[in-house]
């Protein structure tokens, strides 16, 4: 383990074949960019990664996406976004099966982390009451730049979760939930947004008109907002 780049992904893992990489990674300081991208860790594996992050100082980037964390790793993994220790900036989370209950974990963490930079958790299973807990989030958050919330099942209310470059493609999106995507923006002073993509979605008639193609926009004092997809009714 003498490269900053350890990638395991796809290779059947496991909590114990987890726990056993954890191990051997606590006193590492070389490796920087972690891959464990479907190895079934599940939840126990995911304790092992967070006790090894304890104490390694030195993990910046962990890919742990199609892991089947499901809700119980959501706990585990926020208890450490919790603490505010782990040097990892950025985390990829996609397909672990996160639901409601899962997001109102990652609410609260993020509420006090400022570590985290880049969040994605495509692919999961949040909808409305999820991207409500997120959206309350993202008025406290003062760490995030990315945060992907792609092929979820965000709607109307869940459309407050914005942050930087945000992907939202493949989220049904209303003209209301428009609306409270960019109130949101103005809610937090201290946070870094600066774009909202929402692709492959309806662009709402009300907020803009068209400035030629696909590409919508609508400016206040502080931010770009950018809509990108097909013209259609809402």
């Amino acid at each position: 383990m003498e490269e900053a780049y350890m990638n395991l992904n796809h290779h059947g893992l496991g909590p114990k074949g987890t726990k056993a990489i954890a191990i051997a990674l606590v006193s590492n300081t070389t490796v920087t960019h972690l891959e464990l991208e479907d190895n079934w860790i599940m939840a126990e594996g995911t304790m092992s990664l967070v006790q090894m992050l304890r104490e390694n100082c030195y993990i910046q980037e962990l890919n742990i996406s199609n892991n089947h964390l499901d809700t119980e790793g959501a706990k585990i993994i926020t208890g450490l976004l919790l603490e505010n220790l782990s040097s990892v900036w950025s985390l990829q989370l996609s397909g672990n099966n996160f639901r409601e209950e899962s997001a109102q974990y990652f609410s609260e963490a993020l509420m006090v982390n400022y570590r985290t930079k880049e969040l994605d958790l495509s692919h999961n299973e949040f909808s409305e009451k999820g991207g409500e807990f997120l959206g309350h989030m993202l008025a406290y958050n003062e760490g995030l730049t990315v945060l992907n919330l792609s092929w979820n099942h965000l709607r109307k209310k869940g459309a407050t979760a914005v942050s930087t470059g945000l992907r939202l493609s493949f989220n049904p999106l209303t003209v209301e939930g428009a609306m409270a995507l960019i109130t949101s923006l103005k809610k937090n002073p201290k946070s870094r947004m600066e774009e909202l993509n929402i692709s492959v979605g309806h662009p709402p008639k009300s907020i803009s008109e068209p400035s030629g193609g696909s590409d919508f926009r609508t400016w206040d004092c502080f931010h770009r907002v950018t809509f990108q997809g097909k013209k259609g009714p809402i």
